[in-house]
């Protein structure tokens, strides 16, 4: 029996052995990896000063640096190590298994640890994680016998095992936890000798401490760090219920698996309780009497995996799904254990059989599938495109070691990598082209700023996802989006206009206002012009300027032309993205959902709503789109034509930083086409105005991007735009204007009202508008007890108000007024009139707009005639 067994260990072994070795080098070496090969190469010196400052104790790199000058820094020699301790833990875990149970249980445990998904994963990885689980094997190993045989050999082994695991990684002292109570429990449950085999322990574990000792005193500051969410690692995210979900996964090897696992386990209960079934479908487990083994697997799955995690969600997260390899060797003894109690032959034999074969599903796709990130498929396309006088630039200084594993850095060309003390744009800025790797920029750059300051001043010219059409694995452990793009010479700002510049109509003769160029209207609704610099206005007139501001501009509503040139996919689509300080936090997305549904979602602080129309197909020729905001309404025009409208459960702010047609800001969706004409406006787009812009290119944006560089197009022109979503990517950084806006002026014009004093309303001739009504704002108002004033509103309450008077006024008759303004005071002269009066306390706000004829939400129109309206300057 012993002969048989023995030789279906071999057996075993050279299965683990083949799985482990096959297809070792097919994959390039992930992050990690690369910061083996970075630090395993240095000098001993180096290695000690390394990982003083990391996360992971130093043995396993130690044996990385004799092992690589022995075998090189090939792929194949870099993970081989990890394939050698891999099938060491398989014989381990059945020596393991042996004192916690029957010789059946042993062998299906290390049969079920030859074939884990997550040990051969981790045996092709040049890290240390299958050496880790030798160590705490050998630990464990030394556990039982120490406790089955306290003489000094046992002692020796067992301390010296508990020093190599932690020299091997810091997440080991979770094991000594679990040694301890058992040993404890064990220790509280004998008759004899429990002085001696107290005094004994103490030993062990101060032996093992002293062995410890040169490195304890970095494994308690590394410890504190991580606990107070600093240092090294403090990247970790707090668990939820999917990573646990995602560790029994990985424990078992996949989803079938899993099922399988769990099944096994309900039927073995089941089984166990019913004593009918139990008397024909039970074998006896034939356990040691010594140990507890249902104990001693249970609290090494409590304290390698259940604490982690509860300390993660308690005080600071420190918790991973691969950090549960730790009880990978439990889990497969359990199991083993479970599967040995069924009973005949051909059912324990058909469990068997079923856990394998869901489990040969699960290799089939890590050996079908990629599972790490492809840092050599993306060295090679640079590669073999850059051209000399190019640089690369690497999105996260992490990347540097797999990059340069493949590509090298020679000094040409010049690799510079994005730290946040490097002054990235003037590193670049000799550079017309530039290559832009990135990946993991979910944590170094979440808000997407390197490629928006790359953007500044040149063109995306080439962009390559080595994640698309690739076949990942669904277990997934380390695979990321790796993005390599082209910045190439020519800026955006080239094709940048501001409001009324290249309109199709033209520009009006004479000014509204004297003083004040066309183009800075942003509103203008049911205005008269009777003559130069005159109009009248109406109880619905709107009339707005803004005044330029050192602000980031972008409100109200959004418009660009496009001509759709991409295949008919049911996939999603972004053809534009306005991103604010990160991508949901004042930024407007506009998707073409799957099943061709137009939707624009908007972000404030968070989520904000969403507007989505009904199935539309965009034909192959150029359309017009428009999203439209207003407070709590949004709506989409396609065409001039109001497409979708809805409500939004939150008021909506932009914030933009960066504009992108065909693509988001990562180069993500795809929308490949032609696009022209994208306009950024600060007031929201009426019918009338969203229907003449279509037809005639006719609006005042506050700025917009003329990418054909031909002028507004027009429906139906069919000049070539910009190509985006392809290979290039329209991005370019909102304009930041040059002034704070006016601090200082005056404003001037002859008013004829409508009406006659004693109507009972109030009026707001002219509305200087800050920051809300009441906080930086100045009013020229006709209150309902006809009294003209100027009042100037500071911090919630008015800081000054002066007036007159105007019981006399009658409809019809001409009144000549101005208004003047600093920081210090304000001025109004009616019919020549004058007063002043000092704001207290003193402005030291801008006004954002000008409303003339009514308020800034259109309220309390002033229906009347302005003549002669000169704006005197802004200081």
């Amino acid at each position: 029996m012993a002969h048989k067994n023995n030789y279906a260990l071999w057996l075993i072994l050279l299965l683990a052995t083949v799985l482990r070795v096959y297809g070792i080098a097919d994959e390039s070496l992930w992050i990690d990896e690369g910061q083996t090969v970075a630090y395993a190469t240095k000098s001993f010196a180096g290695i000690i000063e390394y990982c003083a400052r990391d996360v992971h104790p130093p043995l396993y790199l130690f044996i990385m640096r004799i092992w690589t000058d022995l075998f090189g820094i090939s792929e194949t020699a870099l993970r081989m190590i990890s394939a050698i301790f891999g099938v060491l833990a398989v014989y381990l875990t059945y020596k393991v298994g042996l004192r916690l149970m029957n010789r059946n249980g042993a062998l299906l445990g290390s049969l079920f640890l030859a074939v884990s998904y997550m040990g051969i994963n981790f045996s092709q990885e040049a890290r240390s994680y299958t050496m880790l689980l030798c160590a705490i094997l050998m630990s464990c190993h030394g556990l039982l016998k120490f406790i089955e045989r306290q003489d000094k050999v046992n002692i020796a082994y067992y301390a010296s095992a508990v020093a190599l695991m932690l020299y091997t990684h810091t997440f080991t002292v979770f094991i000594i936890l679990f040694h301890q109570i058992y040993y404890i429990v064990d220790w509280a449950g004998r008759r004899g000798e429990r002085f001696k085999r107290f005094v004994n322990w103490v030993a062990v574990n101060v032996g093992a401490l002293v062995l410890f000792g040169p490195w304890m005193y970095f494994l308690l500051k590394q410890v504190l760090a991580k606990l107070g969410g600093e240092g090294p690692g403090s990247w970790v995210m707090v668990p939820d219920h999917i990573t646990a979900y995602r560790t029994f996964i990985q424990l078992a090897g996949g989803v079938l698996p899993l099922a399988v696992t769990v099944l096994a386990v309900l039927g073995f209960v089941i089984v166990k309780l019913i004593p009918a079934l139990r008397e024909r479908f039970s074998a006896p487990l034939e356990i040691p009497q010594g140990p507890r083994s249902v104990l001693f697997l249970s609290l090494w799955f409590l304290c390698a995996v259940v604490t982690p995690f509860a300390v993660s969600l308690v005080f600071s997260p420190i918790y991973v799904e691969r950090y549960a390899i730790q009880f990978l060797p439990g889990f497969c003894m359990f199991l083993g254990m479970v599967m040995s109690g069924f009973s005949p032959l051909f059912l324990r034999s058909a469990a068997v059989g079923l856990f394998l074969t869901a489990t040969a599903h699960g290799l089939w796709l890590y050996y079908t599938t990629y599972d790490k990130e492809q840092w050599r498929e993306v060295a090679g396309f640079i590669a073999e495109e850059i051209k000399p006088g190019e640089a690369v630039v690497l999105s996260a200084p992490w990347i540097y070691e797999p990059f340069t594993y493949y590509f090298g850095d020679d000094g040409d060309p010049r690799i510079i990598q994005a730290f946040s003390h490097v002054d990235l744009r003037g590193e670049t800025g000799k550079y017309d082209t530039i290559w832009l790797v990135q990946a993991h920029e979910f944590f170094s750059d979440p808000g997407g700023e390197v490629p928006a300051l790359l953007a500044e001043d040149r063109l995306i010219k080439q962009h390559k996802d080595f994640k698309e059409g690739v076949r990942t694995n669904p277990i997934l452990v380390h695979f990321q989006s790796i993005r390599a793009t082209k910045y190439d010479a020519g800026r955006m700002q080239d094709y940048l206009r501001k409001g009324g510049e290249g309109s199709t109509t033209g520009a009006s003769k004479a000014s509204i206002v004297s003083g004040l160029a066309d183009n800075l209207i942003i509103e203008k609704q049911h205005i008269s012009q009777t003559g130069e610099h005159s109009f009248k206005t109406g109880p619905d007139s709107r009339l707005r300027y803004r005044f330029v501001q050192k602000n980031r501009a972008g409100e109200g509503a959004i418009s660009f032309r496009i001509l759709p040139e991409w295949k008919d996919e049911k996939i999603k689509r972004m053809l534009f993205m306005g991103k604010g300080p990160k991508w949901d936090k004042g930024s407007v997305f506009l998707e073409l959902t799957p099943d061709n549904r137009l939707q624009a979602i908007f972000f404030k602080d968070g989520y904000s709503g969403m507007v989505q129309g009904p199935p539309t197909k965009l034909s192959k020729q150029w359309h017009t789109l428009s999203i439209v905001w207003e407070r709590k309404k949004a709506s989409i025009y396609l065409d001039g034509k109001q497409y979708a409208v809805a409500g939004l459960p939150k008021p909506f702010q932009p914030d933009f930083r960066t504009l992108h047609l065909g693509a988001d800001h990562q180069n993500k969706f795809p929308a490949a086409a032609q696009y022209d004409d994208l306009m950024i406006f600060q007031a929201p787009l009426s019918v009338e105005q969203s229907a003449r812009l279509h037809e005639t290119g006719e609006g005042t944006p506050t700025y917009w991007y003329d990418l054909d560089l031909s002028g507004r197009r027009i429906a139906g022109n069919g000049q070539k735009g910009f190509v985006s979503g392809r290979d290039q990517f329209f991005t370019a950084v909102t304009p930041q204007t040059d002034s704070s806006g006016p601090k200082a002026g005056e404003i001037s014009f002859t008013f004829i009202p409508d009406w006659s004093a004693g109507d009972g309303k109030q009026r707001v001739l002219l509305a200087f508008n800050g920051q809300d009504w009441n906080r930086g704002s100045m009013y020229l108002e006709k209150t309902p007890q006809d009294f003209l004033q100027l009042i100037r509103w500071e911090n919630g309450n008015p800081s000054c108000v002066i007036g007159q008077e105007i019981k006399d006024w009658k409809k019809g008759r001409a009144h000549k007024i101005s208004v003047s303004w600093n920081a210090g005071g304000i001025g109004i002269t009616i019919d020549g009139k004058e007063q002043s009066g000092k704001c207290d306390p003193q402005s030291r706000s801008v006004f954002k707009s000008l409303s003339i004829g009514s308020s800034l939400g259109g309220e309390l129109p002033a229906e009347g005639e302005y003549s002669s309206v000169v704006w005197g300057g802004m200081k």
